[in-house]
């Protein structure tokens, strides 16, 4: 069965560890510095194989979503006596585009001609980041810090990730059906941004250990071959 439709992706409970930041003066933590990831939308495509009427394989795909992360709090990269940034002045601080493919294997009740099938499953996410980008002012700044010629990169760890699922499936017909589903999974993602000179050396390193456990609500219609 293979079903399009759409996602929407809430992150309830986004939040991050204090940033810690490392250069030639030391290495210092930023307490009360977080961040939240914003709520998003994108299209899905669910491929589900039925090993007998009421165990299922589904592969779950979507176009990856532009992420946005806003930071709170004042980064002193240099020590309390040094100079303080507020990440409330770039807004968002960075941006990622999300790939977060689920398997799983999932359990139908009901008969496999019952109208209403409700299901539970569990499975692993994989999820990676590209084109990780900082806020173009956030970027200017830490540009300046490493000099002439200097750059600012940012980058975010990938991660694997266990998954539980509920939802159910409405037969319209032999072929066509709705499907309403939600995923839950418990996401972790190390985001580094760094001041780097022009001979490619990082000056000032920043990291941040960011945990976001999205729900995924997908609705969607199907069709049996």
């Amino acid at each position: 069965m293979t079903t399009v439709g759409a996602e929407w992706l809430d992150f309830p409970n986004s939040s991050a560890q204090p940033i810690v930041s490392s250069s030639a003066f030391g290495t210092f933590t930023s307490p009360g510095t977080n961040v939240s990831v914003h709520n998003a939308f994108t299209p899905s495509v669910l491929l589900t194989y039925f090993i007998t009427d009421h165990l299922a394989v589904e592969g779950f795909v979507a176009v990856p979503p532009k992420l946005e992360v806003s930071g709170h709090g004042n980064v002193m990269a240099f020590g309390a006596g040094g100079p303080s940034l507020a990440l409330s002045n770039f807004q968002p601080a960075l941006t990622a585009r999300a790939f977060a493919p689920v398997l799983v294997a999932k359990y139908y009740l009901g008969g496999a001609e019952s109208k209403l099938r409700p299901f539970l499953g569990a499975g692993i996410n994989y999820t990676w980041f590209r084109s990780v980008q900082l806020n173009p002012l956030f970027s200017g700044t830490l540009s300046q810090v490493a000099g002439p010629g200097g750059t600012a990169q940012a980058s975010a760890s990938p991660s694997w990730n266990p998954v539980v699922t509920a939802g159910g499936t409405y037969q319209i017909n032999k072929r066509w059906s709705l499907t309403g589903s939600v995923i839950w999974f418990p996401l972790k993602t190390t985001a580094s941004f760094n001041a780097v000179n022009a001979d490619g050396q990082v000056v000032l390193s920043n990291k941040t250990r960011i945990s976001a456990a999205p729900l995924m609500v997908n609705l969607g219609v199907g069709y049996r071959f």
